[in-house]
């Protein structure tokens, strides 16, 4: 999912994702109208997109809080897969909702699929409204739904509601007991110990299909582009992750807290003069992990006129690119301090002024 480069200034990791912008019109967040004008505004602004959208009223804040939970998980058709939540639905309905075909082009294939007897994939490939690779991703989807043991649960009600901050991890983890025992569902746990109201649970589930079809889009535009992978090969995917599911007996967890970053940074002309920007000692944070095999930093947001930027205090020096940068660091025990500065090379047409903190650093357990 991510390749490292070694050089004079140390290592460089970036981790591959489908574009935020991409992931908000296909879960139709927002339209393909909105990320036109807002990708035009971002030329002036140098805004992050996401940032952006919501200032412009594109976009609700929580709602991007929730894409950006699962944007990662985006990236590949195996991944994409993983986002199979909620309750089984019908091959058509898939289909549809993953934009492959249009209700009139089901309604079709439908009444002949009465008429021949054969699957309503084989009727829409010969009718050749659909792929083969796209009838297969969106068949894997499908058998995904409904699991009891889930590949992934970012996508699940719960941890939707914990993305948009409408409940605590805490609150989750104590209503997930509780569901073990009671065996209903967690929407009518969460609302039973009275940590939200019935209209949070419709509007995190309105937020959960649209991340649902988000994930169905990217899936069936990679399996397009790409093909899907060997029958065989998705089998032992399946097997291996949910072997992984199963034996986890602890939910790894890094949590992280912002005790200080700058809402901005400098340019003067000497900066343009020498090419870059120095900012020692600029982030303080403290990170709780207890994963054994470590956490992740994920450092995102870099854009122009900021083309790279030298992250010393992690233990070695890292050099992150315009993107997403993913630097893996060792367990430690308890909660620990961490202290970065930063050299940000500046683009050729760099202009001097004043620009909002060019990097969001977020962490996840490995």
């Amino acid at each position: 999912m991510f390749a490292s480069k070694r050089g004079k200034a140390g290592s460089f990791t970036r981790l591959t994702k489908r574009p935020l912008g991409q992931v908000l019109v296909d879960g139709e967040f927002i339209s393909s109208e909105d990320l036109e004008n807002a990708l035009e505004q971002q030329k002036h602004t140098n805004e992050l997109l996401g940032e952006l959208l919501v200032r412009m009223g594109m976009l609700d804040q929580n709602e991007l809080k929730a894409v950006l939970s699962v944007q990662r998980d985006l990236a590949s058709i195996k991944d994409a897969i993983k986002a199979a939540a909620g309750l089984r639905q019908l091959l058509g309905e898939l289909l549809v909702q993953a934009r492959c075909i249009t209700p009139e082009q089901l309604e079709s294939a439908l009444q002949e699929q009465k008429q021949t007897g054969e699957k309503l994939g084989e009727v829409l490939v010969r009718k050749g409204h659909l792929t083969e690779s796209g009838l297969d991703a969106v068949l894997s989807f499908q058998q995904n739904q409904g699991s009891k043991s889930p590949l992934s649960v970012r996508f699940r009600i719960g941890e939707i509601l914990v993305a948009t901050n409408i409940i605590s991890r805490d609150q989750l983890e104590e209503a997930l007991a509780q569901q073990k025992i009671s065996r209903k569902k967690i929407g009518e746990v969460l609302i039973e110990a009275g940590y939200v109201q019935p209209h949070h649970i419709s509007y995190g589930l309105k937020i959960q299909r649209k991340l649902i079809t988000a994930a169905l889009v990217s899936l069936v535009s990679m399996a397009t582009l790409t093909g899907f992978p060997e029958k065989g090969s998705m089998e032992a995917f399946a097997s291996s992750s949910t072997k992984i599911t199963v034996t986890a007996t602890v939910q790894a967890r890094a949590i992280m807290k912002v005790l200080r970053r700058p809402a901005e940074l400098v340019v003067t002309n000497a900066d343009v003069l020498r090419g870059y920007v120095e900012a020692p000692v600029a982030t303080r944070f403290e990170v709780k992990n207890n994963s054994p095999a470590g956490y992740l930093l994920t450092f995102d947001g870099l854009s122009a006129p900021f083309k790279e930027v030298h992250v010393h205090g992690l233990g070695r020096d890292v050099q992150i690119g315009q993107g997403v940068g993913l630097v893996p660091q060792p367990y430690a025990r308890g909660t620990f301090m961490i202290e970065i500065s930063y050299r940000f090379v500046l683009s050729e047409n760099a202009q001097p002024g004043t620009y909002s903190w060019p990097v969001s650093i977020s962490v996840s357990p490995m």
